[in-house]
């Protein structure tokens, strides 16, 4: 059999003519609930993996692959439902979001870092909770993680994956995440901007900053990772540089990051390694220049499941962001308009509640994105100048230093 590898982005275009099909309010349930499980391995996983003893990892001793690609034709449409319980006996729109304090302590060290590890933020119910909305959503892959997917830069990624997943939409309704956001943001009001479902990066991603963070600037935004495995030993680890949230040296467009350049001399050398667990939580400001080293040889015989994305602060007004690579986080068919007040149930509000109106559109499938929508706002990216922002995100590809 012969392998031939197509561009995802050459394929967009037959694959969102396809998609106009299906109905955005299509609720197919993911099958069955998910037994209880430290693992939540998936089906797609190529070989049995067994629990290394004392920790959550699960390792190989071949080096495969864990997870297969999926086939075109695996592909899913529309709201997916793993009906999965939610932990400490949360009742679903009834019980308040549970709460996290985070000390001042803390708050000034992602002030001035520009990054913050909090450890042990969920417990096992919650980190289980997790893991298993990951693990049927990777067997019953979305439409929405093909190009991610195909591009082989995830082994499984997806944005607005609360969008689509019911699970992951009622973790940010019910966990204490908008309440911790809050206080490292010193904000009011946490709405989610973007987010990410992501399995193992593959090679990894050189120093960058981040720029796919919804419709808003730097300055109104937080990202944040919620971990589910611990972190490998030779790689997988993010790494940090203290306090280059405050360089000049990095256009806004950019994302790529020559750390050699001698406007960020004072940074290079100030680098902070994190070595999470499940359950923790990693909070950091937007240009905040960071990497992750993936394999070598970009096979991970491991599981490294994050929950990622950016969050709006109280105040955050909408930046319509076409003709730029930012617009690629924000492909909704919402009518927010350049200036207009972020709110809209496009970009929940999860602190200092969710808002029961904006869950039922969610859950009714008028939160969503259009295939035709989606030509129109990237369809501003042609033209050189765009071609300049791409070559730069593919240059943060292959992490590993030569």
């Amino acid at each position: 059999m012969v392998k031939v590898r197509v561009s995802a982005l050459a394929l967009l275009p037959v694959v969102l003519k396809g998609a106009e099909a299906f109905s955005s309010r299509q609720t197919p349930k993911m099958s069955g609930a998910a037994p209880k499980s430290t693992l939540e391995q998936s089906t797609r996983t190529v070989f049995e993996v067994p629990l290394v003893t004392g920790t959550s990892t699960m390792a190989s001793p071949k080096r495969e692959k864990i997870l297969k690609e999926p086939a075109l034709w695996e592909y899913n449409f529309g709201l997916q439902d793993p009906q999965l319980k939610l932990p400490h006996g949360i009742v679903e729109f009834e019980t308040p979001p549970e709460l996290y304090t985070v000390t001042e302590e803390q708050i000034r060290t992602l002030d001035e870092d520009g990054v913050l590890h909090i450890k042990g933020v969920y417990d096992e119910e919650w980190v289980d909770y997790l893991r298993q909305a990951t693990g049927k959503q990777v067997d019953e892959p979305h439409f929405w993680a093909f190009a991610g997917t195909a591009s082989k830069l995830y082994d499984y990624i997806q944005r607005n994956i609360w969008q689509t997943n019911k699970a992951f939409s009622r973790f940010y309704y019910h966990s204490a995440i908008g309440h911790i956001l809050a206080q490292c943001g010193r904000t009011d009001e946490i709405r989610v901007s973007t987010d990410l479902l992501m399995v193992n990066p593959n090679k990894g991603f050189k120093w960058h900053q981040d720029n796919q963070n919804g419709p808003i600037t730097w300055d109104e935004g937080l990202r944040f990772w919620i971990t589910m495995d611990e972190t490998p030993k030779d790689y997988g680890a993010p790494v940090y540089l203290k306090g280059s949230h405050k360089n000049n040296a990095v256009d806004e467009e950019a994302v790529f990051v020559d750390i050699n350049d001698e406007k960020l001399a004072e940074y290079k050398h100030k680098q902070l390694e994190f070595k999470t667990m499940p359950g923790d939580m990693l909070v950091w400001h937007p240009r905040t220049i960071h990497k992750v080293d993936g394999p070598s040889d970009g096979i991970w015989t491991t599981y490294r499941r994050v929950l990622g994305g950016t969050v709006a602060k109280g105040g955050a007004t909408y930046r319509d962001k076409r003709g730029s690579g930012g617009i690629l986080s924000d492909l909704g068919r919402h009518t927010l308009k350049d200036g207009d007040k972020l709110q809209s149930p496009f970009f929940p509000v999860i602190y200092p509640h969710f808002d029961i109106q904006e869950a039922k559109d969610r859950d009714a499938g008028k939160v969503g994105r259009s295939p035709m929508d989606i030509v129109t706002k990237i369809g501003g990216l042609a033209g050189k100048a765009s071609g300049k922002r791409f070559s730069s995100f593919f240059k943060v590809l292959d992490s590993r230093e030569s």
